[in-house]
């Protein structure tokens, strides 16, 4: 008797998560909320944290698209200045050398940390007053922008 209880159990379990299906899937429950696309874009956070409206979110992709492609050189000329040090390391040259590409490495990320910095004063400029006054959102994004441009899509990770 027992062992038939289980068994009836056992079934009646197996079909329950048979109908079960996923929550993504078409014939799913039309009530479940829709799973969600992933992580936001650096884009996304940064528009969801300053409360952006239409208007702003264009002019701040904007802002940030320009400024990626003002970055493109700089990121190159800094992953070429990387391998110059490595180099000079690697070949055991001069304490000279190896501070000259050093110095040349330093001069080119101050000149994309001011290019960051010159991209978040033009997005803080464009806020209301209720958005500047969002301490918390706007040094969020401030710390977002460090390295922004480190990579080919700035929008992607």
């Amino acid at each position: 008797m027992i062992r038939k209880l289980f068994v009836i159990g056992f079934v009646l379990a197996s079909v329950g998560f048979a109908q079960g299906g996923s929550r993504g899937s078409k014939g799913g429950d039309m009530n479940a909320a829709p799973m969600p696309a992933g992580p936001p874009t650096k884009f996304e956070t940064i528009s969801n944290t300053l409360n952006l409206t239409k208007d702003q979110k264009k002019a701040v992709k904007t802002m940030l698209d320009d400024a990626a492609k003002e970055a493109t050189p700089l990121r190159d000329q800094l992953s070429k200045a990387r391998i110059s040090i490595a180099d000079a390391i690697q070949a055991k040259k001069g304490d000279d050398e190896i501070n000259q590409a050093v110095n040349a490495y330093a001069v080119l990320a101050t000149q994309m940390s001011g290019l960051e910095i010159n991209t978040f004063a033009k997005i803080y400029t464009d806020l209301d007053e209720t958005q500047k006054a969002n301490k918390n959102g706007r040094d969020m994004v401030f710390a977002m922008m460090k390295n922004l441009f480190a990579t080919k899509n700035w929008n992607e990770d």
